[in-house]
């Protein structure tokens, strides 16, 4: 697993830094088989085999061992004898690119290594010769070649598979009755063909025939997957107006020699075009034999290349590293800044600080070892003006709505857009809003402070964008609940029910009648009625609460019931109740006079409309109890009787 996530890092690192043709999938960049008589026999020749694999340096795919195929088998004709040979690793070598125009500023870097398998293999003669291929995953890039669903295959990369399209790489070896005995035609160079876009090319297949056959050049078609142990080769389409006869297509033109196997042409499109060369062997007039070759032209960009920066916002410092110019060359920059003639350098990849926000002309000139210059020039936008902010009032307390204030500031163009995200550990991040002043609807619960992740984003009319990130903090606000108003006895202290905090603070008003009035719980004394307020502050009072309760006073402790009620519907008593003075009622209960329970209750807000199961009584005389806790949690008891008036 680490190996993996290492190599992932690498393949990343490569895009990031700017390297051209970094692969994760397609690493053949073109191949042979050839095939030379090593032994001749009366029924049984001898060949040594030679399997050569043109493939991207830069590729992370796995290498697979080579796997040769024979099969007699001439023109589609089935087989009837079947062969497989692995060879193994003779050479390797990196091949050199062929010679570009010598005003290239940029020359192609097309990276290819030529591996050569070597194996000898003995194949009874026949009639039919063989067909002889190799089949893998999977080819580089390509442009001139359409995408077949069946020709998908997958290399690894790292242990892990990678999708990509299939190639068969064949030749055939002639049966008797064409050429008694055959060598395929062996290459003298070998080369990297890469070439520059807009610009005439021209190289040579170099192939020598140890048979003394005459060798003629033409373009082929390119062969796809081959399922392995067949005989059936298929052939793929070429894309977007390419053929056998121009395999560039729309993208520019290319001709082969016949007779010299020189190849020429211009593309006006850069990429990876696929090349099958099929070489005809002519012995006495008579084809015997072709041959195939399959070639990768790689066409790039050789002018000075300068792309149009990011416009840089926030900052007026632009570093000038992604231009993938050749490092050899010579350097000269024109940060186009009016007036002044210091705004220059000669560095490869200079870093400049322009004075002011605007549009600059850069000017980048290279000049190469044969004193050829070439100019190219790019717009660059500077906007270091925008800042991008956002404040809210502090303190933020439980319950407050928290308006967020957008102080973003932009005086070279007007900002566009807002956007707004809130970022959990669970959900990641989520936009909440796109208001310039929104309200954040955060939901807290926690009794300690809490910070919340809000990340602004703003768009402007200049392409700037800008990003800040804070994080307000939510504070608990104390609790201040005193209770429902009560009533208490004359005769007897009243402690206010608030379970004090040694985080808190508390101020009572007025302190009439309170034994303190800076604690949470006071005790209550006196005979007049009286409303006080609590307010009390937080730790490091920064959230506050307040809470309010009136006390009334009565003789207790005790719990009072009307001795009568008129349930008759005119407003005026039409229901019962009780009044506790500082007795905590537990149960409050009305029986019938035989006993039965018709009413049940602890709470003086609810109350008995004289009814019994919805019915009107034919009693009027009915019994009340009453259980609960006096002051010191002492039991308390009492009962009586009430009159129900009609």
């Amino acid at each position: 697993m680490i190996k993996v996530f290492f190599i992932r890092l690498v393949i990343l690192f490569l895009a990031i830094a700017g390297i051209n043709n970094v692969l994760i999938a397609g690493q053949y960049m073109g191949g042979e088989i050839l095939y030379e008589i090593s032994t001749k026999g009366t029924s049984v020749n001898t060949y040594k085999i030679t399997y050569r694999i043109n493939r991207n340096c830069k590729s992370f795919a796995e290498f697979n061992p080579p796997l040769i195929w024979f099969f007699n088998s001439m023109n589609g004709i089935s087989h009837t004898k079947g062969f497989k040979l692995s060879p193994t690793l003779f050479s390797k070598k990196r091949l050199s690119g062929i010679k570009v125009d010598d005003c290239a500023m940029n020359l192609p870097e097309t990276c290819n290594d030529l591996y050569e398998f070597v194996g000898y293999i003995e194949l009874p003669n026949d009639d039919n010769g063989y067909l002889v291929y190799a089949t893998d995953c999977c080819r580089n890039d390509h442009k001139n070649l359409s995408f077949e669903s069946w020709n998908r295959g997958e290399e690894i990369v790292a242990g892990i598979p990678e999708p990509g399209f299939a190639l068969t790489y064949y030749t055939r070896i002639p049966g008797n009755g064409i050429a008694t005995l055959n060598s395929s035609p062996i290459p003298n160079t070998d080369s990297v063909n890469g070439v520059c876009v807009g610009k005439p090319f021209q190289f040579k297949l170099n192939y020598k025939d140890i048979d003394g056959d005459e060798l003629r050049f033409s373009f082929g078609d390119p062969i796809g997957k081959t399922d392995l142990g067949i005989s059936q080769i298929r052939t793929l389409t070429y894309f977007a107006g390419a053929d056998n006869q121009n395999p560039l297509g729309a993208a520019g033109n290319i001709s082969i020699n016949p007779i010299t196997g020189s190849i020429e042409g211009k593309s006006n499109q850069t990429g990876n075009f696929i090349l099958v060369v099929d070489i005809q062997e002519w012995r006495n007039g008579v084809l015997i034999n072709t041959h195939r070759k399959e070639v990768e032209l790689n066409v790039v960009e050789c002018r000075a290349k300068l792309p149009t920066p990011p416009v840089s916002c926030e900052n007026p410092v632009v570093y000038f590293g992604n231009h993938y110019n050749d490092p050899t060359l010579k350097y000269k920059w024109d940060f186009g800044v009016q007036g002044i003639d210091s705004d220059t350098s000669n560095q490869m990849n200079p870093i400049y600080t322009f004075p002011n926000a605007g549009q600059f002309k850069v000017q980048l000139i290279l000049t190469n070892a044969q004193n050829c210059k070439d100019t190219v020039a790019a717009n660059v936008a500077v906007y270091p003006d925008l800042k991008a902010d956002f404040d809210w009032a502090e303190p933020i307390c439980n319950g407050m709505p928290l308006l967020l204030r957008n102080k973003s500031v932009f005086p070279s163009g007007n900002i566009t857009s807002y956007r707004w995200n809130f970022t959990t550990f669970q959900n990641g991040s989520q936009v909440f809003s796109r208001d310039k002043d929104p309200y954040f609807n955060y939901s807290y619960k926690d009794s300690v402070p809490l910070a919340y992740s809000i990340q602004l984003n703003i768009t402007t009319d200049k392409g700037c964008n800008a990003v800040i990130n804070k994080a307000p903090i939510i504070y608990p606000r104390p609790d201040a609940y005193v209770g429902a108003d009560t009533t208490i006895s004359f005769d007897l202290p009243y402690e206010i029910p608030l379970k004090p905090s040694v985080q808190n603070s508390y101020l009572w008003t007025p302190a009439i009648g309170l034994s303190n009035p800076r604690i949470a719980n006071p005790l209550v004394t006196g005979g007049k009625n009286q409303c006080y307020q609590l307010k009390v502050w937080g730790k490091d009072s920064l959230c506050t609460n307040t809470d309010n309760i009136c006390i009334s006073y009565s003789k207790g402790p005790d719990v009072y019931v009307p001795s009568a009620f008129t349930p008759n519907g005119d407003g005026l008593n039409d229901r019962i109740s009780f009044k506790a003075v500082q007795v905590e009622v537990e149960e409050f209960v009305i029986l019938d006079r035989w006993g039965t329970q018709i009413f049940k209750s602890n709470s003086s807000s609810q109350s008995w409309d004289g009814r019994v199961k919805g019915i009107k009584p034919d009693t009027n005389v009915f019994l009340w109890v009453v259980k609960g806790k006096g002051p010191g949690n002492k039991p308390f008891a009492k009962s009586g009787t009430i009159l129900l008036l009609r």
